[in-house]
């Protein structure tokens, strides 16, 4: 069973929309009692890094996910802000910690004529590994909104980018994360929930 965050700053509908037609189970909660009751966590979010990170300390998310994830080895997947809440800083909020679950940082998009920031859109994103159902070397259509990007210390992390360089996806033991939204990106990322849906936790 999927426990679905709902942080109150995300448009957490379409991925409720995507996991019906996949008819994967999954309950949404604010609550971090709740955690204890499922098996791995989807974790959507969009806005501001610091207004991410404060709303799951308010909602008392913030230790108790560190503890599901690091602790319990509950498989974890952020999309858009919810993976760069995976990292532990960023450029948009200084002084503001994320959850550290993933060594590195959030910086701002570079200034590119293949996009205006924010980054709005479908952009060709490559695979560097295999990831949740999909093959290394493919090339994907993503559907994007951001205006900045994580930077991981360890490179072997990525697992999508796009762009020549724009960190797309993650991957670190059983933390998962799309920088672009899988939920709005058809087929190839209803692949993606559908598989993280079929993890098991690593004891």
């Amino acid at each position: 069973m999927i426990g679905l965050i709902n942080l109150g700053n995300s448009n957490i509908q379409s991925v409720i929309n995507a996991l019906d037609c996949l008819e994967i189970d999954y309950f949404v909660t604010d609550n971090y009692k709740d955690l204890k009751k499922c098996s791995k966590i989807i974790l959507p979010g969009v806005g501001s890094f610091s207004n991410g990170v404060l709303r799951l300390k308010e909602l008392k998310l913030f230790d108790s996910l560190k503890s599901e994830v690091l602790t319990k080895n509950k498989p974890i997947l952020g999309i858009c802000l919810g993976m760069q809440m995976f990292f532990d800083s960023s450029e948009e909020s200084d002084g503001i910690e994320g959850l550290g679950l993933v060594s590195g940082r959030v910086v701002r998009l570079p200034v590119s004529d293949n996009y205006k920031i924010p980054r709005i859109g479908w952009a060709d994103s490559r695979l560097c590994s295999n990831f949740l159902g999909l093959t290394k070397g493919q090339l994907i259509d993503f559907y994007y909104v951001h205006s900045f990007h994580a930077q991981p210390n360890d490179l072997n992390t990525v697992v999508i980018d796009s762009d020549s360089g724009i960190v797309s996806a993650i991957k670190y033991k059983n933390i998962y994360g799309c920088q672009f939204h899988p939920e709005k990106s058809f087929k190839s990322g209803l692949k993606i929930l559908e598989e993280f849906s079929k993890l098991k936790e690593k004891r």
